[in-house]
This record gives structure tokens, sequence and C-alpha cells, in this order.
């Protein structure tokens, strides 16, 4: 029976190998080489770090991000419904299949609704 694990086994060690060689030969490698003040300081866009390291975000911007995420996930949805609707038509069940669509696009709507009511779309507004 352990012989039908061999090939995995045989893979994992192979997988174990290549990552503790890679981080081995990261730390071997990365000490060669004269450091000096420039090479050690952390690279952000060619600016030098000037001020806190941990900045604080609006929560204006997570939201966004979470509108961004609804729709991409809406679209991520509506793409293969569109690609295999032709195939529900032809089952008969074309007209339940876009309504089901149908209720989802108009629910992800209210969520945009909501959204621009509350000004989540409003770039000059303080708040």
């Amino acid at each position: 029976m352990i012989r039908e694990f061999i090939p995995v086994l045989f893979s994992l060690g192979m997988a174990l190998a290549i990552a503790l060689g890679g981080i081995g030969l990261g730390i071997v490698l990365g000490k060669v080489g004269r450091r000096n003040k420039g090479k050690d300081m952390a690279y952000e866009c060619g600016k030098d770090p000037i001020g806190s390291p941990s900045a604080r975000f609006s929560v204006k911007f997570y939201l966004v991000a979470m509108i961004f995420i609804l729709f991409d996930i809406e679209v991520i949805f509506m793409y293969p419904w569109a690609v295999s609707l032709m195939g529900f038509k032809e089952s008969g069940m074309g007209w339940q299949v876009f309504g089901m669509m149908l209720a989802f696009v108009l629910l992800v709507e209210v969520g945009h609704l909501y959204a621009y009511k509350k000004g989540v779309f409003e770039w000059n507004r303080r708040g």
C-alpha cells in the first residue's frame, strides 16, 4: 500500500527541497555585496520614505473598494450566465433563468442606489 504513495511523497519532498533551497539560497546570496544606507532604504515609488509608515486611510477608501468588489462580482456572474443562456433557452428554461438573473441585477442595483444615496461616489465631499 505504501508503494502507491511513493509518487506523492516524492512530489512533496521535491516541493519542500525547492522551497527550502530557495530560502537558503536567498539567505546565502543576500549577504553578498556591500551594504549602504541607500540599499537598506525601503523603495517606495522612487520617493524618500518620509513620515509615519502607518498612514491612516479614510473610511471612504474602504467603501469604494467594497463597491468595486460588489460590481466586479456582478460582472463575474453575468459573463458565464450570458454565455450559457442559449443552452437554457433550448431546454425551455430560458425565461426562468432570465428572471433569476434579472432579480440578481435588481438586487445589486438596490445596493448601487443605496451607495449613491449615501454619497459614496462623490469624490470631493469631505467626511
